[in-house]
């Protein structure tokens, strides 16, 4: 699935706390991993920064690293715009994968790679491994598997859907369990109450017993996925919760130890239908785990 994997460095620690999530996906996925760092050299600047001469032999450095583990490497130096050298380097070597931290260097005349990141995110259309990294600058050892338990972030969408092949593969690679999860509304209204006081929440009989069909569906819907996928030997569980999306996925995820989320970048869509892209985007801002994003293709759903 993953041939190629792209790891996009900067010289910086914290974006080389995505290296133990990138070397594991290389190892399970027998993947050539392609280091590359991008200078982006001012128009007026005629000589390279010294960190920016020393960025070959700190990829070599990497390199070697992964290379002690069984892994083909290659490194690539560029220069121009960040985020359009990733996506045009992904494209002309057919990577399968980036992987990524969300936020690298910053500073005062230093490129801000969250910014990279985010254009990468918005404008490809491969699967991204992204992580936000830590400042502790903590990060996972790399020498056991990582992904154990894995989330796949579903919606009852067919765009949502197009994350399961990837989920379902990574459960395989790693042995991990596989969580199949789902949010339905709360069956909470507001009544303004007394004027000037804060609304008072409302739950009505007939809110309840919508909710609780509403968690009946969804169960179903993920049983019903959930049935192939037991049939290939995956440990797959399936999650229904009330309440909101992006907040349910993080609470769940640091209740249960997650090892990895999996997501769309967009799910439902149009009146009266949450867009799950902004689901995605918080699951990324706030989650201090990898994050597996999908960009899923347009299908006509009818869900």
């Amino acid at each position: 699935m993953f041939e190629r994997i792209l790891v996009c460095l900067d010289g910086s620690e914290l974006a080389e706390q995505i290296l133990p999530y990138a070397k594991q996906q290389a190892l399970r996925f027998g993947s050539e991993v392609h280091l590359l760092h991008v200078i982006e050299k001012p128009a007026k600047q005629e000589r390279l920064a010294p960190e920016e001469l020393e960025a070959p032999l700190h990829l070599e450095k990497v390199a070697a690293l992964l290379r002690e583990n069984g892994i083909d490497v290659n490194c690539t130096i560029a220069e121009g715009a960040v985020g359009e050298a990733i996506l045009s380097y992904a494209d002309q070597r057919a990577i399968g994968l980036i992987a990524m931290a969300t936020r690298g260097r910053s500073g005062l005349g230093r490129a801000v790679f969250g910014s990279v990141a985010n254009f990468v995110l918005r404008e490809s259309g491969l699967p991204i491994l992204a992580i936000k990294p830590q400042e502790t600058g903590s990060q996972a050892s790399g020498q056991e598997p990582l992904f154990k338990k894995i989330l796949a972030c579903l919606d009852g969408s067919r765009l949502a859907e197009q994350v399961m092949p990837y989920a379902a593969e990574e459960a395989i690679r790693f042995q991990g369990q596989l969580i199949l999860f789902q949010t339905v509304p709360e069956p909470v209204a507001f009544s303004p109450g007394i004027p000037g006081a804060a609304p008072v929440p409302v739950e009505t009989d007939t809110m309840l017993e919508e909710s609780k069909k509403a968690l009946k569906v969804s169960r179903e819907y993920l049983e019903e996925l959930a049935k192939p996928l037991r049939q290939k030997g995956i440990e797959v569980e399936a999650v229904t919760v009330p309440g909101r999306p992006s907040e349910a996925i993080l609470n769940y995820a640091d209740s249960n130890n997650l090892n990895l989320i999996t997501i769309a970048t967009h799910g439902r869509s149009g009146l009266g239908r949450a867009v799950f892209g902004s689901v995605a985007d918080y699951v990324l801002r706030e989650s201090g785990l990898p994050i597996l994003v999908i960009s899923p293709r347009e299908v006509e759903d009818s869900g």
